[in-house]
């Protein structure tokens, strides 16, 4: 494939993945998502979360911005069936609007989530600094990666695998896939769209809410040497909390540091910082997911 087709076809997996953001108005705060034939049965929860997000934009004043995402995860979500997303005005103020969505599939709620927008306002400010990193132009892809060691993948597992994203990963330590060993609970990678995001700052916010439920939870396996891999491995995302600190511009990269303070009862707990380039601390998240391990 020349590098010219690669861009096209990674464009395309971006505007298709944007296309999911698009929805339909039924009637005052409720709206609707058609579903989609794909070839995989479960959504993903990042595309949840995005047009939760970009259902409650639809309801709020131009002038008040998210500044902060609170949700669970109820039930597992089906690609190929329609989504009801229902807004509550839970308060209209001069500084702060609060919105609940849910999220609701064949009658039953999948997602839930609270988010709160307020209007740009000046105060005082600080930030813990980025990580001292090597910046991505120095790094290989997830993808590149995960090419070198394809002929040693079971063939099932191959089209998951080397499945391509809408998004440019680079992670700043390699992952060991095939014989992932103990290490502490850190993980940095630097993260960029495959392709250009319009310029709306809500497709912004949106994608990059989408992005962040990638590798979160993950990171908390690290300490027990298993991985996605792993035989008898189930992992679920529970809850997912995102901050947004400044205004975002995710056509550049992107560092995502995350690490995992605690895991316990069959719960991993993580928590990620997001920075630009030049340092500037712009989102925050956290997320709670389900680990077991089942015998075999």
């Amino acid at each position: 494939m020349s590098e010219d087709s690669a861009i096209k076809k990674s464009k395309s997996l971006l505007e298709k993945t944007l296309g999911l953001f698009e929805l339909n108005k039924i009637d005052r705060d409720i709206y609707s998502w058609t579903g989609k034939n794909v070839g995989w049965a479960r959504i993903f929860g990042g595309q949840v979360m995005a047009q939760t997000l970009i259902a409650a934009y639809k309801t709020v004043k131009e002038d008040h911005h998210a500044h902060s995402f609170h949700s669970y995860f109820l039930r597992p979500g089906q690609m190929d069936k329609p989504i009801i997303f229902t807004v509550d005005r839970i308060r209209d103020g001069k500084s702060f609007t609060t919105r609940n969505v849910k999220a609701i599939q064949e009658g039953e709620a999948i997602f839930s989530c609270s988010i709160s927008f307020q209007k740009y306002e000046k105060g005082f400010e600080h930030q813990i600094d980025m990580p001292d990193v090597p910046m991505p132009e120095s790094l290989l892809t997830e993808y590149e990666i995960r090419q070198k060691i394809s002929s040693d993948i079971d063939k099932d597992l191959l089209p998951m695998f080397l499945k391509k994203r809408e998004l440019q990963m680079k992670p700043v330590e390699e992952m060991d896939y095939l014989n992932p060993e103990k290490k502490p609970p850190y993980r940095r990678v630097w993260l960029k769209p495959e392709g250009e995001l319009p310029k709306d700052p809500v497709i912004h916010k949106a994608f990059l809410l989408y992005a962040s439920d990638m590798g979160l939870i993950a990171t908390a396996n690290y300490p027990h040497g298993v991985n996605f891999l792993t035989k008898n491995i189930q992992m679920a995302s529970l809850d997912h909390a995102m901050w947004f600190h400044k205004e975002i511009d995710f056509n550049d990269w992107l560092l995502y540091a995350i690490d995992s303070p605690a895991s316990g009862n069959s719960r991993g707990f993580s928590r990620g910082s997001i920075y630009t380039k030049s340092g500037e601390l712009i989102a925050s998240c956290t997320q709670e997911g389900l680990i077991r391990l089942w015998p075999e």
